[in-house]
């Protein structure tokens, strides 16, 4: 039984180189496994720090935008006030007539013109002829009834005498107005209140 122990010391030997390469072969893997991981984690760490850029780009986009948006907002404001100043302006020869009898609903323009000064100069508010009139002319009404009358004058001057001159309508029925836009007249109703 003595070649018995040389049989045991060549399967210790050979156990042992089975397990030395099994380790080996395992220690390797272990540190292939733990080289990708780690690379894992630097590409987890680059795209940690890329995500943080990004969302902090887009905050600063979001409060650039932001920015925007309230410069436009009251650019928009400037322009609807310079657009209804510039309207307002265009007005300025204007007044609005409400009461004259309104029977000929293919009024012409002409005759709307001459309804206004005959009126106005029969009531001492003015002495006008028609070369005074730019343009006058009926505003459309939903409800058919007796329109107002836009009168557009020469002259500005026209236009305030006539307007200085419109309390004497007090008791007629006929009412004289400045012509003004929408807003100007919202805004005007609300003071009032």
């Amino acid at each position: 039984m003595k070649g018995d122990g040389s049989l045991r010391e060549t399967l210790k030997e050979f156990i042992k180189e089975m397990k030395d390469d099994l380790l080996k072969s395992v220690i390797n893997k272990i540190e292939i496994v733990e080289s990708k991981v780690f690379e894992k984690e630097q590409e987890c760490d680059a795209l940690r720090t890329l995500l943080k850029t990004m969302e902090s780009k887009v905050n600063d986009k979001d409060e650039a935008n932001d920015r925007l948006e309230e410069i436009v907002k009251k650019q928009e404001e400037k322009l609807k006030k310079l657009e209804n100043e510039t309207e307002q302006y265009s007005r300025r020869n204007n007044i609005k007539i409400r009461g004259i009898q309104d029977t000929d609903a293919k009024e012409t323009a002409i005759d709307s013109a001459k309804k206004v000064v005959k009126f106005l100069n029969e009531k001492g508010i003015a002495n006008l002829s028609l070369s005074d009139i730019d343009i006058a002319h009926r505003i459309p009404n939903p409800l058919n009834k007796n329109r107002d009358i836009i009168v557009r004058f020469v002259s500005r001057l026209i236009r305030e005498m006539v307007m200085s001159n419109r309390r004497k309508l007090k008791s007629t029925g006929v009412y004289i107005n400045k012509d003004l836009t929408r807003l100007t007249l919202h805004v005007l109703m609300c003071i009032k209140k």
